[in-house]
């Protein structure tokens, strides 16, 4: 094996986890490493769950939600069915006809 290709290899290398603090000793290239979360404290191994302080998207939404609820209902506009917009436009093709129309003379 040639010397200068190959990683420096430690048997014994420190594995710090930031989220419960346990500290793991595993062989690897390099000698000090930090995880977000371990087998200790993940809620697969555990079998509880832990809370996660996050901070961002999630809080982002839940605002945008509690802030719908809150706000007035949107009232949507009824779709009209072929037959109703038929009706409609005759509707209005009639009352164009009553205006242009002459008044008739009653007769006595």
């Amino acid at each position: 094996m040639k010397k200068s290709v190959h990683p420096e290899f430690y048997a014994s290398a420190k594995v710090t986890c930031t989220a419960c603090g346990a500290v793991f000793l595993i062989p690897g290239t390099v000698k000090e490493q930090q995880t977000e979360i371990c087998s200790n404290c993940h809620p697969i191994y555990t079998g509880k769950y832990r809370g996660v302080v996050s901070s961002g998207r999630v809080e982002r939404f839940q605002k945008k939600l509690a802030a719908a609820k809150n706000a007035p209902a949107k009232i949507a506009k009824k779709k009209l069915t072929a037959e109703e917009k038929l009706e409609k436009k005759l509707a209005v093709k009639r009352k164009e006809k009553k205006e242009k129309a002459p008044k008739k003379a009653k007769k006595k």
